[in-house]
């Protein structure tokens, strides 16, 4: 075990030499999210003293020393910051109060700690997001993650098939075939053990292929188009609803942000009502869905969430300024359990975590909290389809703009079913993208931005510019 982290410090060392003069803050980012994906906590863990470590968290320290370096060479570049950067910054205070205000001194034992939540959910991601916003953005730095995702999207696909069809020796990391391991076993699930995180990865490298391919040759666009297909076969085996609607949700975005604008709306319309009559047909099939449980247990799944739309209510009409405290509905909603004025039982829930993002932040931080977060995921959105349909910026930069829609599309109907703060890996991959947008937008929606110079104009997604819709 100690050799094996001698060994990290090691190749931390050699990487952080070979990224101080090659490559930018958004390549090492890259790599924290992707790498900390595949070699997670489960793959590797060990202590430094008290301090537990995995193979993510040494990457994060790269981060820092390379920025350092960077900021020493004078190669860093401050932004500006626009309304988002303020938004988030607002965002990161009020949790964090909230987290120590309502946890101070507290003996509740709860299954996860809220600092932890804090720390690795959103202080974690909104490190990466700022460090991609101070760094100089190339279109070959944009077109390497596009890259890198699609890459990782392959992978995931063949891990998630062969999951299902339990080809365990094509399986990596070989703890995936340990049924004891996290969740949703007898699906894809991936190297977080998780289906919906699985989903929301291989959604958003599927749009990172399809944006990717136009710029490929023939030969290498054939072969990208069959990864997309085994991404495609891999989302349905996820058997993941939210899952699904993302994929759907990220489909008909991409299709109307890259439609010509006086066909724009009108194919909009018509994808709306074609997906409504779809959904109809298929609800039937969606809500008895068979997955590694009984349909029983799946449509009872689905009638929680009335449970905890209702047990959300009643404790936001008690608290609805401040909240309940970060990370406590967990104990905190256990009075709320006794309630038998309604049809629908509520003692199912105990032993859950809030599985409604927007919901959880409504109750546990109030009103406040939840409006600083729609600001940010609002800002992210208008940022990206101002990005995407620009006729200054360059093909790299829209397509940058079109993956932070399809990213958030993808997210959405993730975040009403679950409460994403508790996978934290999605909340980093997200503000990846959305880092790198914003930082795009900001260095180059005055012009193009070439593979060796950027651009530090200032950019607001709340500002109109001149030539952009």
């Amino acid at each position: 075990m100690h050799l094996l982290l001698i060994l990290l410090l090691l190749a931390l060392v050699v990487g952080l030499a070979v990224a101080t003069k090659r490559s930018s803050l958004l390549t090492v980012a890259t790599g924290v999210v992707l790498v900390g994906y595949v070699f997670g906590h489960a793959f590797w863990k060990g202590h430094l003293g008290p301090v537990p470590v995995t193979v993510d968290r040494l990457l994060l320290g790269m981060v820092l020393l390379v920025g350092i370096v960077r900021y020493w060479k004078g190669e860093i570049c401050w932004p500006r910051p626009a309304l988002l950067d303020w938004a988030l910054a607002a965002l990161l205070v009020w949790l964090s109060l909230s987290a120590a205000i309502f946890n101070w001194g507290g003996d509740a034992k709860l299954p996860v700690s809220p600092m932890f939540r804090l720390l690795f959910s959103f202080w974690i991601p909104a490190f990466l997001y700022f460090a991609i916003r101070c760094s100089h953005l190339t279109e070959r730095a944009v077109t390497a993650l596009l890259t890198v995702l699609s890459l990782l999207g392959v992978y995931l696909a063949l891990t998630a098939c062969a999951e299902v069809t339990q080809q365990w020796w094509a399986v990596f990391p070989r703890y995936i075939a340990d049924p004891e391991l996290g969740t949703h076993f007898g699906r894809a699930r991936g190297p977080a053990l998780n289906s919906v995180s699985l989903g929301i990865y291989l959604s958003i490298t599927l749009w990172s292929a399809w944006l990717l391919r136009p710029r490929l040759s023939r030969g290498w666009q054939l072969a990208l188009l069959g990864g997309m297909a085994l991404m495609v076969l891999a989302l349905f085996f996820t058997y993941t609803r939210s899952v699904w609607l993302g994929l759907v949700l990220s489909g008909l975005v991409m299709l109307i942000a890259q439609t010509p604008a006086k066909f724009r709306w009108p194919v909009a319309a018509g994808a709306f009502v074609l997906g409504m009559a779809v959904a109809a047909l298929g609800w039937t099939f969606v809500l008895n869905l068979q997955r590694e449980d009984s349909g029983q247990v799946s449509g009872h799944s689905v009638q929680q969430r009335t449970a905890f739309a209702y047990v959300s209510w009643q404790m936001f009409k008690d608290e609805p300024v401040w909240g309940v405290g970060f990370g406590r509905f967990y104990d905190k909603k256990l009075p709320y359990l006794s309630d038998r004025s309604q049809p629908f039982e509520l003692e199912s829930l105990r032993g859950l975590h809030h599985h409604n993002t927007f919901l959880s932040l409504l109750v546990e931080t109030g009103m406040v909290g939840l409006a600083l977060y729609l600001v940010l995921l609002g800002g992210w959105i208008r940022a990206g389809w101002r990005l995407a349909i620009s006729e200054k910026g360059s093909v790299v930069s829209r397509q940058i703009g079109l993956l932070l829609l399809a990213s958030v599309a993808v997210y959405l109907p993730s975040a009403m079913f679950h409460d994403m703060s508790h996978i934290f890996q999605d909340q980093w991959l997200l503000f990846l993208v959305a880092g790198t947008c914003i930082a795009t937008a900001e260095q180059s929606v005055a012009g193009r931005f070439a593979p060796g110079r950027t651009s530090t104009v200032h950019f607001s997604p709340f500002q109109r510019t001149r030539g952009t819709a």
